[in-house]
């Protein structure tokens, strides 16, 4: 591991555990600078990565930062989810997800059938039968966009597990279970844990999937 890239897994770490304290803490000031500081630096991983790390394989650099642009734009939007703010972060994590898929495309799959999918296609039909259509039917004027999305997101996780890499796959599942705690508390049921849930499963997730595209 390289210096820079070294000092840019430390900075990620401290301020992911910043954040997550200021989260169960409910102190908004530092989770307004922090949580936008998280993706920066997922930025710099994914930059630090690609071009001091690259290997066979590995996917172009500009979707991976796409991606984690739109993911800063929805962080941002997410901070203070009035109704007009949440549908603007659901489009920038839509779009941030295309590009993940865009992304995950550019790299090889496994040689032989895409053993992944067999797990990953009953999980989706299951979390959708028990979560995911209580979330839909409670979003009111908000399904249709609600729909499509996590249409688009079980497609990131369809795509993850066709080229059948277990760590991206396990990534992009993260980030379906942390966008499902958020829908189901946002619409059906609030839940005091939820917010810490969501933002360590979010972090979570980026990591994997910077970590497997570039690894």
């Amino acid at each position: 591991m390289t210096t820079h890239l070294w000092v840019i897994s430390v900075a990620l770490g401290v301020t992911v555990l910043i954040n997550w304290r200021s989260v169960l803490r409910g102190d908004d000031v530092v989770e307004r600078l922090t949580k936008p500081l998280v993706v920066l630096l997922l930025m710099g991983l994914a930059w630090s990565l690609h071009w001091e790390g690259w290997v066979p394989g590995s996917p172009p650099l500009l979707p991976v930062i796409v991606a984690l642009a739109c993911c800063l734009v929805g962080d941002v939007a997410l901070l203070r989810a009035t109704e007009t703010r949440f549908l603007v972060g659901l489009g920038a994590f839509l779009l941030a997800h295309v590009a993940y898929i865009w992304a995950i495309l550019e790299t090889p799959g496994v040689d032989g059938f895409p053993w992944p999918l067999v797990a990953a296609v009953p999980a989706l039909v299951l979390l959708h039968a028990k979560v995911g259509r209580d979330i839909v039917r409670h979003a009111g004027a908000q399904r249709v966009p609600v729909f499509v999305y996590q249409l688009v997101i079980s497609a990131l996780v369809l795509v993850a597990a066709w080229k059948g890499d277990w760590m991206l796959l396990g990534g992009c599942a993260v980030f379906v279970a942390s966008d499902a705690v958020l829908g189901h508390d946002r619409f059906v049921h609030e839940r005091r844990w939820a917010p810490l849930t969501v933002i360590v499963t979010y972090h979570v997730a980026q990591v994997l999937i910077v970590v497997a595209l570039f690894r």
